[in-house]
Parts: C-alpha cells; structure tokens; sequence
C-alpha cells in the first residue's frame, strides 16, 4: 500500500517518538526496580546454587548437557546486570563464580548495546581454563541451526550476543520466578538436575535404608 511522502514521514516519525517513549518507560521502571534488586542480591547470597538453579531453569540454558557447562554453572553465586540512564539499550552483565575446574576466573564480564537487528559487543572477557577444559570445536556452529546448544559462561567469550537479551532482559529480572520454577515461559524440557553423582548415590543408599527399616519383620513359625 502506497501513501503520499508527507503520510509517510508522519508514520516514521510516529514510529520514533513510540520507540523513545518505550525506552523512557522502561529507563523509569529499572529506577523502581534497582533498590529491590539490590536487596534481593544480598538475600539470595544465603540460599545455594540459587543462580545456578536460575540461570538452569531458562528455556534458554535448560538443555545444557555437557558435563563442563553444568559443572561451571553449579559455581555461579552471583549474577548482576548494571544499566545507563544516558545509554538506554546498554548493558553490562556480571557473573560471579566460586573456585572451580573449569575456568580460573573469578568473574565474567560482558558490556554490549541491545540493537534492533544485531547487538554491538562493547567488551568481554577472555575466559582462562585450566587445562584439557577447553570447549570442543563441536560446540563452534553456526547459531541457525536448530540444534545450536548454549553454554552459559561460554557466551561470555562469544563474538555472538544472541543470549545477551533473555539473560539481561528474562533471566536477570525474574530469577525468583526461574528459580522457583513460576516462570511463564518455562518450556516441557526437564530441568539442569544440579548437584554431583556422589550426592545423588548418598541420597539413594538413605532411601533404601529407610525402606529396609520400614519393612515389617516376618514371625518364624515354632514347630510343634
């Protein structure tokens, strides 16, 4: 459908001054919300593998089955997302981890502008792994195939940003919801099972020995 170049300007321009408004809404509710965030950062300091179980539970990190990628992901005990008021699409997301065999940093850091087409990377941060932990060539694809696979804290050392959005724009707000597992897009694909092998076959050997415990003694029959 043709219009005329004046109706046509008047729709960009209507356009643009919607597109401002959304940032300027969205500028003032991260103003609301970075006391809340703030306090919920020190409360859940004291509840294990809360961003582990978070970050887990997204649709987005949920299929996660390499052995490396749920290992780094169980050593996340903090996950920040820091914003500029003068550069509204900015973002800077912080993760911290506790000492661990994957990787020896101690924070991961990526800062790019959320684009309407393509994000710009402004830095990220060079991931040092220990030895023999290095990621497989086989995860390097192309992120258009369909069985493309994330990786958390890969992704922090990826030229590729297609994450960064649901991390900082999901994940980050809504990590109670992700971590209690009320998040609404939350997809039918079961969920990273956090915690090692040796802790799983402890919690079994106890349920066996309940259930042995529980069984009633059979009576021996006296002879007569």
């Amino acid at each position: 459908m043709s219009f005329d170049k004046e109706t046509e300007q008047a729709l960009i321009d209507i356009s643009r001054e919607t597109e401002k408004a959304h940032e300027e809404a969205q500028t003032f509710v991260r103003k609301l919300l970075k006391p809340t965030w703030e306090k919920r950062r020190e409360i859940v300091k004291n509840i294990p593998n809360f961003w582990a179980q978070a970050v887990g539970s997204s649709p987005l990190f949920n299929m996660m089955t390499n052995a490396e990628d749920i290992q780094a992901l169980e050593s996340l005990v903090d996950l920040h997302v820091e914003h500029d008021d003068e550069r509204p699409n900015y973002r800077k997301v912080i993760a911290t981890f506790k000492k661990n065999d994957v990787f020896k940093n101690d924070v991961l850091i990526k800062e790019y502008i959320i684009g309407n087409d393509q994000d710009e990377i402004l830095t990220k941060t060079t991931i040092e792994y220990h030895p023999g932990m290095e990621p497989s060539n086989k995860r390097k694809r192309d992120e258009d195939e369909e069985d493309f696979t994330l990786s958390f804290h890969e992704w922090f050392n990826d030229d590729m940003n297609r994450p960064g959005f649901f991390i900082s724009e999901d994940i980050f707000p809504s990590a109670i919801d992700l971590f209690n597992g009320d998040s609404e897009d939350d997809m039918d694909g079961d969920d990273i099972e956090l915690g090692s092998d040796d802790e799983e076959d402890d919690e079994e050997e106890e349920e066996e020995e309940e259930e042995e415990d529980e069984k009633p003694t059979k009576k021996s029959k006296s002879k007569k």
